[in-house]
């Protein structure tokens, strides 16, 4: 049996002050948002979208998703689209998936070496998903891993940026987000 092939996007959105919680909860009730997670910074969310492959492109669809729904929520202030060229997605498998941690890291590589960092980051333990992109930055990885006390979850996604990611030969310049709390469907 073939199964379908998911295609992701990645959606940056400003939150009204005060009331990124309750456009967390209406982003989940939308059937291909698969992920929200509230971030510290310029960005308050950083939705996950998925579709499966058919035969309509399925930027029609993130399109019809992105500017139909999510930018027409009386919450959203601002949205940045990140549609992946090439994706490399890895099975995970943790102990306990109720207390997954992540981290999104963007990545500038070298002119001409988006691939071949997107390929070499993908092969680090606690790298679940490694992006190609068209845009400012070159790379996206997201980190997975276990939640835990000790070290906190910002402390180890930084130690694996810098002492794994960031010394990748190819690799100019790192920003990494580090969500507060983070909503997932099954």
């Amino acid at each position: 049996m073939i199964m379908p092939r998911t295609v992701k996007a990645f959606e940056l959105i400003r939150a009204q002050t005060g009331k990124e919680d309750v456009l967390m909860n209406g982003l989940m009730r939308l059937p291909q948002v698969r992920e929200v997670h509230l971030l510290a910074g310029k960005w308050d969310i950083i939705a996950t979208l998925a579709f499966e492959e058919e035969p309509i492109d399925p930027r029609e669809r993130l399109l019809d998703i992105v500017t139909g729904k999510i930018r027409k929520m009386p919450l959203v202030r601002d949205t940045n689209t990140i549609v992946p060229a090439m994706s490399r997605v890895k099975e995970m498998h943790l102990a306990h998936p109720e207390r997954r941690a992540y981290a999104f890291v963007f990545i500038d590589a070298k002119m001409g070496k988006g691939q071949e960092v997107m390929n070499r980051v993908i092969k680090f333990d606690e790298v679940a998903e490694s992006h190609l992109l068209l845009g400012k930055s070159d790379v996206l990885a997201i980190l997975e891993f276990e939640k835990g006390i000790v070290p906190p979850v910002p402390e180890r996604a930084a130690r694996i940026v810098t002492e794994e990611i960031a010394k990748i030969g190819d690799i100019l310049e790192t920003e990494t987000l580090c969500p507060i709390r983070s909503l997932v469907k099954d």
